[in-house]
């Protein structure tokens, strides 16, 4: 498999373990507060094992689908982040910088992939 593809997944995976092991560190990068034990169960949970899982499937499988989904998850997460930017007048920099890493992610994932017959 491409190095920009496994890449891309271990990069999803240390955003993985920033959010299970780093739940502050986690809250203070995406403006969000874990102020109770089941905020922080969502940081681990949600953005934490999650994440991790989610990198990790392609990363050991190298299969290209699975690239593909994780890829399409990151762009998803972008095109949301683009429409609450409008929609709930975020058009903050912060927010378009995260726009910019998923869009780069994402880009990572997808880059090479060839899927289909």
């Amino acid at each position: 498999m491409d190095l920009l593809t496994s890449l891309g997944a271990i990069i999803t995976i240390l955003m993985g373990c920033l959010g299970l092991f780093f739940p502050k560190k986690a809250a203070a990068l995406t403006g969000l507060s874990p102020l109770t034990p089941a905020g922080r169960a969502e940081f681990r949970g949600t953005l934490g094992v999650t994440f991790i899982f989610l990198g990790l499937v392609p990363l050991v499988t190298q299969d290209d689908m699975a690239f593909l989904t994780v890829g399409l998850c990151w762009l998803g997460a972008a095109i949301g982040r683009v429409i609450s930017i409008f929609m709930d007048q975020g058009n903050e920099a912060k927010n378009w910088i995260a726009v910019g890493f998923e869009c780069l992610i994402a880009a990572l994932l997808l880059v090479g992939l060839s899927v289909g017959p």
